[in-house]
């Protein structure tokens, strides 16, 4: 087997391994469902376009062809490449993190992908095929994932989210609605291939086809996913009435049929909708959840809020934007008080068009928006598909487009939107070198002559030697260089964090191992080191609080130090590890280190409640009590809904001796003056009677709550009352005889005087 062969057996079967990574769930992996797809895409795809770029210089065949949707592929990673750069965190955006393993990076990746995939299969009839059997292999893994949803369905297979929302190995409802919706289409447009005898077995497959597509149609509605239901409608209704209405080559009753079906759709929705109330919808938790969809309701689903902060943020920034992975400094600075019922560190606009705007601007977005025009020009004017095959691709365009309204992108969508890009674009063009027309079920479609550039390429010849002595060196050097600094090295890291975040949990053993966290470090990889610091963070607090020995707290605690250190160097205006660094120093009790810290916070995101609880709490420990209530009070006024806010600036008042001034603005309200937290507070300040009223009153209304009853006698202790306490203890003891031995010997401390 001579070289050529080699080196296009090798990119043939990677590419062909690349539908595969849906199933791929890493389990020794941090972030499982997203790190080992990513990373096996990322290595077959490396594999892929290395072999690619040196058979292309031994064969003209497979040399590049500047077809518009080529052009629009690489401009769309260059622009996003720029982007980057001039972003507010370029480094987060080119390689970004584990818990999304996007950035940059899966763009060039994405790119590498269409590259050696669209001129490996090559063009025309030929690339038809090639793309035919990549199709019908992805479909087979599409099968095997929804039969594992159906298993989640029927409870033979856990879910993965902790609801009823089928995931299976996507890990994510909405990952694998859209998965399935890529796969819908894909079916769709195969059956309407097997129809016209265009693969083998093509009897038989234009019946499998169509039960695939109702399979993953299905699929999607029980991931409960409203956005990609919606795409699945509105794609099938494109597909229908484009079908109907330029099908004039066709079967007139096949026509008729379509514009009947899209008839019956509206009517069905339009009947839903009306009946949306009923008993029998609201009690179906999939039709629920599409019965529910409202613009009206988008604030309950924080879209309301952070849509409006992507396009004001996106205007700071209107060019080039601020770069992938940095939504999150929108997300801070505009922080809306009403969001403390939703996640707290959106690092996504949910919606894949916003997101582009805030990423890379509005060339960046008129950008990618290319991609769609693009692919649409290739598959209506170049293209020499049916009527009906063109309407399935553009359904499925669509369908893509209005999910991505709604979502954010992921790899199980970005890799078979731009399969589809590459089919598209190779279907576009034949083989030939020039053609001006061909005939297509009576139809001209005009195709321009091969780009000079493409033909510069097609009829430039390299020598042998020069390309395995000079090119395949070189390439071969990249390609290791890639493996290991882009995949290798990362996956020590991570797997090295796994390892650490086992030895911190191990509490029993005091597993807790400093030196598991600096091996990590030395690997140096900055996708991996914001997120080991963090863990740091978390580690250190539950070995400091723990039983660990002083050397181990203290090289913990020195490490934590560290690591708020080197991540506040690298992302200056994140608020994230600002909060994340104070809130460690105020569990540790070190408030001087803290203030700063959450001081800064709190100007970098300053209507954020729970960065102002943590910053009242250092100023409440440090002495500065109306600074704390000030802030409190701004924190309840913000939202007086958020009872947490309420409860703090009860709290606030307490601590700052203003008990009447909070009640004269919230009544004797049993729910907000009698909780456990203002029990706590009335101990701090040591009014240990009002503490002690409120736990006995809480312990009769629970007594089987045997902290609470714990915490009574603690403070009757604490206020004098030995016997008190005692007697506390002793009728814990009763109702809890298993807890003898450590109520005696608390008993006997109390008798001892002991504190």
């Amino acid at each position: 087997m001579n070289l050529q062969k080699i080196l296009r057996s090798i990119s043939i079967v990677a590419i062909f391994l690349i539908p595969i990574f849906p199933l791929i769930v890493a389990n020794s992996y941090f972030f499982p469902f997203i790190t080992g797809k990513a990373f096996y895409f990322r290595i077959l795809v490396e594999l892929a376009f290395a072999s690619w770029i040196i058979l292309a210089f031994l064969d003209a065949k497979y040399r590049p062809k500047f077809t518009a949707l080529t052009i629009g592929v690489s401009l769309f990673a260059l622009i996003a490449l720029v982007a980057d750069l001039l972003g507010v965190n370029s480094i987060r955006s080119i390689v970004s993190n584990f818990e999304r393993m996007e950035g940059w990076l899966v763009v060039i990746h994405l790119w590498m992908f269409y590259m050696t995939a669209t001129h490996l299969f090559g063009f025309g009839e030929e690339g038809k095929r090639m793309w035919h059997r990549w199709f019908n292999f992805s479909l087979v893994i599409a099968f095997v994932i929804s039969i594992y949803g159906i298993l989640q369905l029927t409870g033979n297979a856990t879910v993965h989210q902790g609801s009823t929302r089928i995931d299976a190995s996507l890990g994510n409802a909405a990952y694998m609605a859209v998965y399935m919706l890529m796969h819908i289409g894909i079916a769709v447009y195969m059956s309407f291939v097997a129809r016209v005898k265009q693969i083998i077995n093509s009897g038989f497959l234009q019946w499998v086809y169509p039960i695939l597509a109702v399979l993953f149609g299905f699929i999607i509605f029980e991931t409960q996913t409203r956005g990609t239901a919606l795409g699945l409608i509105g794609g099938i209704m494109l597909s229908l009435a484009l079908y109907a209405i330029f099908g004039r080559g066709e079967l007139k009753k096949s026509r008729w049929i379509s514009g009947s079906v899209i008839v019956v759709i509206i009517l069905i929705g339009v009947v839903f909708w009306m009946n949306r109330t009923s008993t029998f919808i609201q009690d179906n938790e999939v039709l629920n959840r599409l019965a529910t969809i409202s613009w009206n309701d988008t604030k309950t689903q924080a879209r309301g809020y952070i849509w409006p902060m992507a396009i004001s943020g996106a205007l700071e920034r209107p060019i080039f934007g601020w770069g992938q992975e940095n939504f999150n400094y929108i997300f801070n600075a505009n922080y809306e008080p009403e969001m403390w019922a939703q996640e707290q560190w959106f690092d996504r606009a949910h919606s894949v068009f916003l997101d582009w705007l805030v990423a890379s601007g509005f060339v960046g977005l008129i950008a990618y928006l290319a991609l769609y025009v693009l692919a649409l020009i290739a598959i209506w004017r170049r293209s020499q598909l049916s009527i009906a095959q063109k309407s399935v691709l553009t359904g499925l365009i669509a369908g893509y487009a209005i999910h991505n309204i709604f979502v954010f992108d992921n790899l199980a969508s970005y890799v078979f939107f731009f399969a589809i890009l590459g089919f598209v674009g190779s279907s576009s063009i034949s083989n030939r070198k020039s053609i001006t027309s061909v005939k297509n079920g009576g139809q001209i479609l005009s195709q321009k002559s091969p780009s000079k550039i493409s033909v510069w390429l097609e009829n430039k010849t390299f020598s042998t030697d020069a390309v395995e002595y000079i090119v395949a060196p070189i390439v071969l050097v990249a390609l290791v260089g890639s493996l290991y600094f882009l995949n290798v090295r990362p996956i020590q890291a991570n797997t090295g964090l796994i390892k650490a975040l086992t030895a911190c949990n191990d509490s029993k053993n005091l597993g807790a191992d400093v030196t598991l966290f600096d091996k990590i470090f030395s690997i140096n990889s900055y996708m991996a080191n914001q997120e080991t610091r963090e863990q740091v963070l978390a580690c250190a607090g539950n070995v400091i609080s723990g039983q660990y020995p002083g050397p181990t707290k203290q090289a913990f605690f020195d490490l934590a130090n560290k690591v708020i250190e080197a991540q506040i160097a690298i992302a200056p205006k994140d608020a994230r590890m600002y909060v994340l660094g104070g809130s460690f120093m105020n569990s540790v009790g070190q408030f001087a280190q803290s203030e700063p810290l959450l001081v800064k916070a709190h100007e970098l995101t300053p209507a954020k409640q729970s960065v102002a609880f943590q910053l009242a709490t250092v100023y409440i420990n440090v002495g500065k009590k109306d600074e704390a209530v000030a802030l409190l009070k701004q924190a309840y006024e913000s939202d007086p809904t958020f009872e947490e806010a309420k409860s703090a600036y009860i709290i606030g008042l307490i601590f700052n001796d203003k008990e009447a001034e909070a009640k004269k603005l919230f009544g004797d309200d049993p729910t907000l003056f009698e909780t456990e937290r203002i029990a706590q507070a009335y101990v701090s300040i040591k009014e240990y009677p009002k503490a002690i009223a409120i736990y006995q009153k809480l312990v009769a209304a629970d007594k089987t709550n045997i902290q609470l009853r714990a915490k009574l006698a603690q403070t009757q202790y604490a206020s004098g009352q030995s016997w008190a306490a005692i007697e506390t203890l002793r009728a814990l003891e009763k109702d809890n005889p298993e807890l003898k031995t450590q109520i005696e010997s608390a008993i006997k401390d109390i008798q001892a005087g002991k504190k």
